[in-house]
C-alpha cells in the first residue's frame, strides 16, 4: 500500500474517487483498501495468469468489478519479451530489469514470456462493450503498477485519461528497469494533460509513489 492516497484526496477537500482503474493488478491485494475507502467499481488488469487466476475470483464476487488480462502499452498489437520475476511476479516488467538485478539481487527473472500490448483506452472500451458499463462509467481514479512502464501505459490512455481526476503511479529516480520514466518524465507528460503533482514519496532504494491530480478537480485554471 502506498502512502495514505484517500487521505491525500480528503485533504484536498474532494470526494473520495468512485471507480478505479489499475494497470498492474497483480493479485488484488489492495483490493479491500479500495472498498474500505468507498470505491464502488473498476476495472483491474493483469497480463500474468496465475495472478490474474486470483484477481478474477475477487472481482467475480463484487458488482460492478471487472478483471481484464491484459498488457497495457502504448500501442496495441506489440509484441513484447515480459520479465516475469521469481518473486510470484510482483516485480514483473516489459522493461528490461536494471538497477533492480542489484538492489533485490534474490529475486530473478530467468523466464521471459512473450506478450503482446493493448492501448489502455482499448481494454476499457472492450470492457465497456461487454456489458460492464457500471465498471467504467465512474473511473476517476488511475492506479499504476507497472514496474517502470507507466509513462507507455499513460501515452496508450487516449480518451480515457480525460476522465481521470487522480493518478496514483509508481516513480523511481533509479532506473531499476531499462527506460524507466524518473519523476521529471511523468510530470513533463502529465502537466500538459492538466494535471499537477500533489504527493511523492521515496524509500531508501529510491523508489516510491507519486500522486498527481486534476486542475479542474481543484479548481486551478
Amino acid at each position: 500500500m502506498p502512502f495514505q492516497l484517500f487521505q491525500a484526496i480528503r485533504d484536498l477537500g474532494l470526494p473520495t474517487p468512485r471507480g478505479v482503474l489499475q494497470v498492474g493488478a497483480s493479485y488484488g491485494q489492495e483490493m479491500k483498501w479500495f472498498i474500505d475507502n468507498g470505491i464502488e467499481g473498476g476495472v483491474f488488469i493483469e497480463p500474468l495468469a496465475e495472478p490474474f487466476r486470483v484477481l478474477s475470483e475477487s472481482c467475480r464476487m463484487r458488482a460492478n468489478f471487472v478483471a481484464v488480462n491484459a498488457l497495457c502499452g502504448a500501442e496495441s498489437g506489440q509484441r513484447v519479451s515480459f520479465h516475469v520475476a521469481s518473486n510470484g511476479g510482483m516485480s514483473s516488467s516489459m522493461l528490461k530489469p536494471a538497477n533492480h538485478l542489484q538492489q533485490f539481487d534474490f529475486v530473478r527473472f530467468d523466464d521471459p514470456i512473450e506478450l503482446v500490448t493493448n492501448r489502455l483506452d482499448h481494454v476499457v472500451e472492450f470492457v465497456h462493450k461487454h456489458g460492464h458499463t457500471g465498471a467504467c462509467d465512474g473511473l476517476d481514479l488511475l492506479y499504476m503498477d507497472t514496474q517502470g512502464a507507466e509513462l507507455q501505459v499513460l501515452k496508450g490512455a487516449g480518451a480515457v485519461l480525460d476522465r481521470i481526476n487522480f493518478v496514483l503511479t509508481e516513480v523511481t529516480r533509479n532506473r531499476m528497469y531499462d527506460g524507466a520514466p524518473v519523476l521529471g518524465e511523468l510530470m513533463a507528460y502529465l502537466e500538459p494533460q492538466g494535471f499537477t503533482l500533489n504527493n511523492v514519496n521515496f524509500d531508501q532504494h529510491h523508489h516510491g509513489d507519486a500522486l498527481f491530480v486534476r486542475n479542474r478537480a481543484l479548481r486551478i485554471q
